[in-house]
């Protein structure tokens, strides 16, 4: 692609034609120990965030940066505005608009540590106050960063035997998968706002060989992908990406 950019840019040169420099693509994801690349020998190149920007820059052959707000343990508490991490992640956008331009898409996956049973802030959430917090950071985004694309990936499967620091456990699992729901109604509630792929619960329970094998307070779990869940989880992610890219006319 790039070269294809390099080449029809000499041409229209050599027509006398202006050619207008492509965009920069800004990336910004807002999550938890997931995103962050948690279990991960080296989170700085293996995260998902990592390898989404790799991703999108390929198959657009345009700059593109990113910021990875992954926080351990972080539920949509911790993300509401206010907090130090919303507001790094706002400072991070208006960074990236001063010094970049382009496009702001800010992705975000919260719910993991939500539904927990215990142990996390406001644990455990349920799906009224769930949704509220979601719409709360959607809202402030709106309207801290103008023109934003926002993408809502759906929280991934863990085992029934997910207890770590928290507990989760099949209760946990269960009230997980009830926030499904709950995004689906936001994404149809906002223009900006574009729904993930919904199939992720299914397809990481089916290849369980994705994830870190973890012990816990109930044996062996599942909640954190390994280094190759990583990159099909950010594969995933960069593949609802460029859906939103392609309607925002840029060319793949």
């Amino acid at each position: 692609m790039k070269n294809f950019y390099l080449l029809v840019s000499a041409l229209l040169l050599l027509l006398g034609k202006p050619v207008q420099s492509q965009e920069v693509i800004n990336l910004l994801f807002i999550g938890n120990s997931i995103t962050y690349g948690d279990q991960l020998s080296d989170p700085a190149t293996q995260a998902p965030p990592v390898i989404c920007r790799a991703l999108v820059e390929e198959a657009t052959g345009i700059t593109t940066t990113v910021y990875n707000g992954g926080h351990c343990g972080i539920t949509t508490w911790g993300f509401l505005p206010g907090r130090e991490d919303f507001n790094n992640l706002i400072k991070k956008a208006q960074e990236f608009r001063t010094q970049n331009g382009g496009r702001i898409y800010i992705c975000i996956m919260l719910g993991t540590n939500d539904s927990a049973c215990t142990a996390t802030e406001g644990a455990p959430v349920s799906n009224n106050t769930y949704g509220n917090n979601m719409r709360t950071i959607i809202n402030t985004l709106n309207s801290s960063v103008p023109g934003c694309k926002i993408l809502l990936n759906y929280p991934l499967w863990y085992s029934e035997t997910t207890y770590n620091g928290a507990m989760y456990l099949k209760e946990g699992q269960e009230r997980l998968h009830g926030y499904y729901p709950v995004l689906d109604a936001i994404a149809g509630e906002y223009d900006n706002v574009y729904p993930g792929r919904r199939d992720v619960w299914e397809f990481f329970k089916n290849n369980q060989n994705l994830f870190t094998n973890e012990m816990g307070n109930a044996g062996c779990f599942y909640l954190h992908p390994n280094a190759e869940g990583a990159r099909v989880l950010g594969g995933i992610w960069a593949n609802s990406l460029l859906e939103i890219i392609r309607a925002d006319n840029i060319s793949l």
